[in-house]
């Protein structure tokens, strides 16, 4: 019976790390339909809201953000991005790297806070 807890408890924590609002992880299809239906905005919110409306769908992997983050020129929509990101993220643990993308100190510190919550 005590090495039955132990494999219960792993499958809870495995699935607490998938939940995350995650339900289907995003392929290099995905990745690329995102990245088109993004740029074809014509604002930084607009971008962000299509990003929104997919995330709702499909989690992405932390280096699909960021790779998604470049088509943001400033700090402040990136850090929006990447606040809009963070809960649909399949790899939670590998979203702190993302602030090296961040170079303003305002927004820097607003995405550790992010994290900390």
């Amino acid at each position: 019976m005590e090495e039955v807890k132990p494999v219960v408890e792993k499958v809870a924590s495995s699935k607490q790390l998938l939940s995350n609002n995650c339900t289907i992880v995003a392929d290099e299809t995905d990745f690329l339909k995102l990245r088109r239906q993004m740029a074809a905005k014509e604002s930084d919110d607009a971008m962000i809201n299509e990003a929104k409306n997919y995330f709702i769908t499909k989690c992405f992997t932390s280096e699909q953000v960021k790779n998604l983050s470049a088509l943001f020129l400033n700090d402040e929509n990136k850090y929006k991005f990447f606040d809009a990101a963070y809960s649909y993220v399949s790899d939670s643990d590998k979203f702190s790297a993302l602030q090296k993308e961040i170079k303003d100190e305002y927004y820097i510190n607003r995405f550790r806070a992010m994290l900390r919550n």
